[in-house]
């Protein structure tokens, strides 16, 4: 049986004719991997395009502008293979298994293709190695599987891996092969969306797929576009939804967001921004989960977006009576001034002890050292010219010179111990106190799925 706890995403792909230009975009606003807010998206594009028709800008048409996905980052995720490759066959495993690892990680917030695939396949296969030079047989095996489960076809290079890795991977292919599989069925409205797994393509819909159990990941899209929320609970500043608003080329951009909050019900709630004015024309929103609730709602909340007219379900919001905006966003002053969010963190207040701390032992290294040459000299004094101490200051002068050593060794510790701390400090406060970016997610015209098998 196969349980999927992200919910699957139909995308609808329309096409734009030779109209007037369109004046109006959707964008989803929070968490971009939350199946029931793309979900909602897309419900919620269909009512509202059935209402402006050609108006509303399409997938394609966004995408242009804004621009395709850059490939530096698949760029530096091939670089970083390559890298922890030659790291390997430098006997340095453990940074070759940690780039890996890394790289992995990256990869996983990249759209998936052939590129992403490639690089999946060979950084999981070189991780194999790097876990097998650690004697970690088992974790060895694992990656070697997270190739094969997706692309069973997989050839091991004979100029890459030896005949031992080769065997290894020709004997799991064949358990795998012979092991239970999970059926996992996929559709979508239109058919002959792309299903990807692991960011491999492994068919169109509808499609039927006998995958082994385990843990799969891959980027859902949405058919609309997606402003990506912290998850911090920041909210994401007004000032970015009308930079997106004026790079569309649009007049109004329509902010959809859903909120779960921890007590009451859920609300779906629509913000209608003017690029033009840089103020929210109107907002308003519908409870969820309700027995009333359905498509209807959906529609009467196209229709309050597109009129004004709010009809029984859609509860208004007025900003300039001050009332809460449900969508939580700053006032449209914020544009004119860009905010920062601060995320500092525990580094900070660390950082300041840290260096506080290391100032404090150079110090008293200083301070040991200067009575360290202080007691040497002492000590030199003593035995000068030729001279000997006489018999009742021996245990004076030799108490100078035990002192000294005591006191030298003391001043290296506080220079050690001042300079790892004094760098550590700085350097956690220097770092911290990043401000946090805005993603822009726009899903291709494809299906892809996340969950547990």
């Amino acid at each position: 049986m196969v349980s999927i706890r992200a919910g699957l995403l139909a995308v609808v792909l329309t096409s734009s004719g030779a109209v007037a230009a369109p004046r109006m975009a959707l964008v989803a606003l929070g968490d971009c991997k939350d199946p029931d807010l793309l979900r909602y998206a897309r419900q919620f594009e269909e009512r509202l395009s059935e209402r402006v028709g050609p108006q509303l800008l399409p997938e394609e048409q966004f995408q242009a502008r804004v621009g395709p996905p850059p490939t530096h980052a698949l760029d530096e995720a091939r670089r970083q293979v390559s890298t922890a490759e030659n790291l390997f066959y430098n006997d340095r495993v453990a940074d070759s298994l940690a780039l890996l690892d890394q790289t992995l990680a990256e990869l996983e917030r990249l759209p998936p293709g052939p590129e992403r695939a490639k690089i999946f396949g060979d950084a999981q296969l070189i991780r194999g190695m790097t876990l097998s030079a650690q004697r970690r047989r088992d974790a060895s095996d694992d990656a070697f599987r997270a190739v094969l489960r997706v692309d069973p076809r997989h050839v091991m290079s004979p100029d890459a891996f030896s005949p031992t890795f080769r065997q290894r991977f020709e004997k799991l292919r064949t358990e795998l092969a012979r092991a239970r599989k999970a059926r996992l069925s996929v559709q979508s409205q239109p058919t002959g969306a792309t299903v990807y797994v692991d960011g491999f393509a492994l068919g169109h819909t509808p499609a039927t797929l006998d995958l082994v159990p385990g843990t799969y990941q891959t980027i859902p899209p949405s058919r609309a576009p997606c402003l990506q929320q912290p998850r911090d609970g920041r909210e994401t500043p007004l000032g970015n939804a009308l930079k997106l608003a004026l790079l569309l080329e649009v007049d109004q951009l329509v902010v959809l967001r859903l909120d779960r909050p921890a007590a009451g019900p859920s609300w779906l709630s629509a913000a209608v921004l003017n690029a033009q004015t840089a103020q929210r024309t109107r907002e308003g929103g519908i409870q969820l989960g309700s027995g009333r609730s359905g498509g209807d709602d959906l529609g009467e909340l196209a229709r309050f977006v597109v009129t004004g007219e709010a009809g029984e379900r859609v509860v208004p919001v007025n900003p300039s009576t001050g009332q809460a905006s449900v969508l939580a966003l700053p006032p449209p002053a914020a544009v004119s001034q860009p905010q920062l969010i601060s995320t500092r963190t525990w580094r900070t207040p660390t950082g300041i002890a840290l260096t506080a701390t290391g100032a404090v032992a150079l110090g008293l290294g200083v301070l040991f050292q200067v009575k360290a040459n202080d007691s040497a000299s002492k000590f030199n004094q003593a035995y000068a010219g030729g001279a000997a101490p006489l018999p009742s200051q021996v245990g004076t002068v030799d108490g100078y010179r035990s002192d000294a050593h005591t006191q030298q060794t003391l001043a290296y510790v506080g220079y050690a111990v001042g300079a790892v701390a004094l760098g550590t400090g700085l350097w956690l406060w220097i770092t911290d106190g990043k401000a946090t970016g805005t993603t822009v997610v726009a899903g291709p015209g494809s299906l892809s799925l996340a969950g547990r098998f």
